[in-house]
């Protein structure tokens, strides 16, 4: 039996264990996106349940889900997850897997199946289970991980609080004593209330679990922001043999635009610049509580390559074990309709890769702000779906249709650019896209979705075209005025032959965009307008779809073959560790020379051995959104050339070797530029600051806002004032919590102003709020924006004259 002990995992005689694992997700509660299904109203399990049951009756639906459940999961995925070298699995549930649906408080009578099969596989191959009620009844959040999207009664239904105790009871009476069992995790990520109501039904479900239990490790979850505080001290208040639980996905969810995963992970692993932040931040309150911490999901590898990804894995792993931290990634298996690891999906494995095209519409290529944030790349290289070659089924010419697709959620702005679009004949070389370098809408025919797509044919300005592009490009944004989510593109006819081979290219490019995604694909049907193009290879619609169809798609899951991702299958197990995020040190004394020839920098050159050359970064202000700039420098010095006289810049350098890069240098700067006023000043161009973030901004204009605002850090921006006089300020200001707001300060003196922030309704939900009159003189100013709350966003202010 796992304890624990101090901040570490050990077993009876006091040994520690070194836990490494991952999840079964979508086998005993679905995810529909794990499984590249979906679709008319079925988008989680409670829904397809449902459908099942209105269609074929309780017993069919009965009989189908265990057939799925029977095939999802089989003795070569324990032998697979072993393959990997890891000991420990972490069991999601759905609450419906124990309870009788229709009789609560009352066992199935095959509730303990999937349990007792899982452990025993488990003990079969010297590994560990970890038991998650990841779906509680009556839902513990909106979202449909909980099975049942949309409910989060369980917060307020005292009926299925209850329930879910009872539950515990059961679960804790039968494992009590099972040694496989390392840990009950009692509810998972509980964010649909306050952290306060999370802590009370979090330490009920512990007492209920003791009255039965007093053996095995509970888990006490983190709030949704990564939180552990809210519980205090757990063994002041006597809890016994418990461990803190996270759930770290660093850079996936828009955090980090722009930056790469290597740069990510580095920062979360190697806590940052300061090394105070990232997994130093959580070391420090766990050693303080001397409580063990359990690593519940993360995804390192995503969209990172294969390689690189297997290295960071491995990074990850080893991270969180140096530490005694347990950790299970999420998550072990993921099939899509394309199949394959592409440059890294969320499954160790996935079904294999399927480059066939038949009937349908199949997506071809993909890249979006979740997977990869600020990408410009090739279709080739797309770090969603990777555009590759593609053979036709059947016989015989084959009208398809050729669809760009683009759009965002309703809070957030797409900035899309796309060119040298591509569809050839391998054997020869024939072209088959009309018009696919733009400069007119020529052959094209336009889509609309939902909601409106500004679609800009002949696009040529600089900065936002694509890498690799050629005169002029298409760039899909959301129109001024245009709210709610947009989704939509352009398309045309070809003619593809059966039993041929085609390839597909073209560039495109996420100029800052936030929550957007863009897709290309090819359809056997015209796209009709208000209809979604979304990719139907594999997929079964349960509405319509024949019992014998929902059948062999649930039995094929025992048996379709498999891509295991190579990265990780060699570095998860190899005796030598890799060398990514073993930094070289930070260069010095970086130094700047404004010139007629360009701004030269200089620094010191690195004395280890390893360092293969340098990489040169600019950012337009000190809140270092940094671009870079040039990659590969050999000597410790770079002149840029390209910087506009008289333009604000800051400078950074890191040190690179034949794997890993530093942290960056300290910054250097050009003579601030003064802003005139009155006029308009983006919150990113801010010339000094502490504390705070940029982060992509869907206000009309898009570009960056400030966030992150906790008391006293500030921002600061540099003003000159042509004529003395009154003047007002304009904030453009975000907030979904509201916030006591901040002070301006001007040259140092609280003088100007002070403005509260108002729940706006989320934090891209944008309000002009305008400050009381005041006085400036002519000549130049520092304006500081200091905060007395926290929680508040601005994306520009705009000084005025009275």
């Amino acid at each position: 039996m796992l304890k624990t002990d101090g901040t570490q995992w050990v077993d009876a005689n006091g040994k520690q264990m070194l836990l490494k694992g991952t999840n079964l997700g979508n086998w005993l509660v679905q995810e529909f996106w794990m499984m590249g299904q979906g679709g008319n109203g079925v988008t989680d399990q409670c829904t397809l349940e449902a459908k099942l049951t209105e269609r074929f009756g309780y017993q069919e639906k009965e009989r189908l889900i265990k057939l799925y459940r029977d095939s999802w999961i089989t003795e070569r995925d324990w032998d697979q997850m072993k393959a990997f070298g890891l000991n420990l699995v972490r069991l999601p549930i759905l609450w419906s897997v124990i309870e009788d649906e229709k009789n609560p408080k009352t066992l199935r009578a095959d509730a303990w199946t999937y349990l007792d099969w899982a452990i025993a596989q488990a003990k079969k191959r010297g590994m560990y289970v970890v038991l998650d009620l990841h779906g509680a009844v009556g839902g513990q959040t909106l979202y449909n991980p909980t099975g049942c999207a949309g409910q989060n009664k369980y917060w307020t239904d005292t009926v299925a609080q209850d329930r879910t105790r009872w539950l515990w009871q059961q679960i804790a009476s039968r494992y009590k004593d099972e040694p496989a069992v390392a840990a009950y995790d009692l509810l998972n990520e509980p964010w649909g209330s306050t952290a306060a109501d999370m802590v009370t039904r979090v330490q009920e479900l512990y007492q209920t679990v003791r009255g039965v239990d007093t053996k095995h490790i509970v888990l006490f979850p983190s709030y949704s922001d990564g939180s552990i505080d809210a519980y205090g001290n757990p063994t002041a208040k006597g809890f016994t043999n418990v461990a803190f639980e996270i759930h770290p996905y660093p850079g996936l969810f828009g955090d980090r635009p722009g930056d790469t995963p290597y740069m990510i992970h580095r920062d979360w692993l190697r806590c940052g610049q300061t090394g105070t932040t990232g997994v130093c931040a959580y070391n420090k309150q766990v050693s303080d509580l001397k409580i063990p911490l359990f690593v519940g999901e993360f995804q390192p590898w995503q969209g990172a390559g294969l390689d690189l990804g297997g290295q960071i894995a491995r990074a990850s792993y080893d991270t969180y074990a140096s530490y005694g931290w347990a950790a299970t990634s999420w998550a072990y298996k993921l099939v899509s309709a394309r199949g394959g690891s592409g440059k890294g999906t969320w499954g160790m494995v996935t079904n294999a890769e399927n480059d066939n095209l038949d009937t349908g519409a199949r997506l071809v290529a993909k890249a979006s702000t979740w997977d990869c944030a600020g990408w410009d790349s090739s279709f080739a290289n797309a770090c969603a779906v990777k555009a590759a070659t593609f053979k036709v089924g059947g016989t015989g010419p084959k009208t398809y249709y050729f669809v760009i697709k683009s759009g965002a959620n309703s809070d957030s702005n797409p900035d899309v650019t796309f060119d040298k679009i591509s569809i050839v004949d391998t054997a020869t070389n024939a072209e088959l896209i009309t018009n696919g370098n733009f400069g007119s809408d020529t052959g094209w025919t336009t889509l609309a979705i939902s909601g409106n797509l500004n679609l800009d044919f002949n696009y040529a300005s600089a900065g936002k075209t694509p890498t690799g592009s050629d005169g002029s490009v298409l760039r899909m944004t959301r129109p001024n005025g245009v709210i709610g989510a947009i989704n939509g593109g352009v398309y045309q006819a070809i003619t593809l032959q059966g039993g041929k081979t085609y390839t597909l290219s073209g560039v495109f490019k996420d100029n800052g965009s936030a929550n957007t995604w863009a897709e290309m694909y090819l359809a056997d049907k015209a796209p009709v307008a208000g209809q979604d193009i979304v990719d139907t290879t594999g997929m079964v619609d349960f509405t319509t779809a024949s019992e014998v169809a929902i059948e062999n798609l649930f039995k094929g899951y025992a048996t379709q073959a498999y891509e295991v991702h190579s990265g990780l299958a060699q570095w998860l197990v190899s005796t030598t560790a890799p060398e990514v995020f073993q930094l070289p040190a930070v260069p010095t004394g970086l130094k700047l020379v404004e010139g007629a020839s360009g701004n030269a920098l200089t620094w010191t050159a690195s004395t280890d051995a390893k360092v293969t050359g340098y990489k040169v970064y600019r950012a337009s202000g000190a809140a270092g959104n940094y671009t870079l700039l040039a990659d590969k420098v050999a000597t410790a010095s770079y002149n840029d050339t390209t910087a506009v006289p008289g333009t604000t810049y800051f400078y950074v350098v890191s040190a690179v070797t034949a794997v890993n890069e530093s942290y960056y240098s300290d910054s250097a700067a050009t003579t601030f530029k003064y802003v005139p006023v009155p006029g308009l000043i983006e919150a990113e161009t801010l010339t000094a600051m502490s504390g705070v973030q940029l982060e992509a901004c869907s206000d009309a204009g898009g570009g960056q806002d400030v966030g992150y605002f906790d008391p006293d850090d500030y921002i600061e921006f540099k003003v000159n004032v042509a004529t003395a006089g009154n003047f007002t300020i304009d904030y453009r200001l975000a907030s979904a919590n509201g916030s006591t707001g901040f002070e301006v300060w001007l040259d140092g003196a609280k003088a100007l102003d002070v403005m509260a922030v108002p729940n706006t309704g989320g934090w891209q939900t944008w309000v002009t709020r305008t400050s009381a009159p005041f006085v400036m003189t002519a000549g130049n100013h520092t304006i500081r924006f200091k905060s007395i709350g926290k929680d508040w966003n601005l994306n520009w202010f705009k000084v005025n004259a009275r």
